[in-house]
């Protein structure tokens, strides 16, 4: 809901959300449209929000510039958000996938639901 409203917000709202960020992550591949590369950085974020998690750490996606991507290209519009974050990677074989940034939380997060193990391990 924060990156919704960030961007659907004032001008620079979603930028300024990003780079109050302590750390910004992009996962990148070769093709953004490959299911299987997909699907592999989507493994990647899970490895790492589950890893940063286990250190103390909140993470979350923060993927609007990359929607952006294929808004610009649906509305035939020119490839600004595809060009920016090309520049950010330096290397145009990559494409960036997903984006998300990671801190220090500043409040407890809500636990979610878990049914005991012995409910889920056959």
């Amino acid at each position: 809901m924060l990156i919704w409203a960030a961007s659907h917000g004032p001008k620079n709202a979603y930028s300024n959300l990003m780079l109050s960020a302590p750390l910004i992550g992009i996962i990148a591949v070769r093709d953004r449209y490959d299911q299987e590369q997909c699907l592999h950085a989507g493994r990647i974020w899970q490895r790492a929000h589950l890893l940063a998690t286990a250190r103390d750490l909140a993470g979350r996606p923060c993927n609007e510039a990359v929607e952006m991507i294929d808004y610009e290209k649906a509305h035939e519009r020119p490839a600004l958000r595809a060009a920016l974050l090309g520049e950010i990677i330096g290397d145009a074989a990559w494409q960036p996938t997903f984006l998300f940034y990671m801190g220090y939380p500043t409040l407890a997060a809500h636990a979610s639901p878990r049914r005991p193990v012995e409910n889920v391990v056959v």
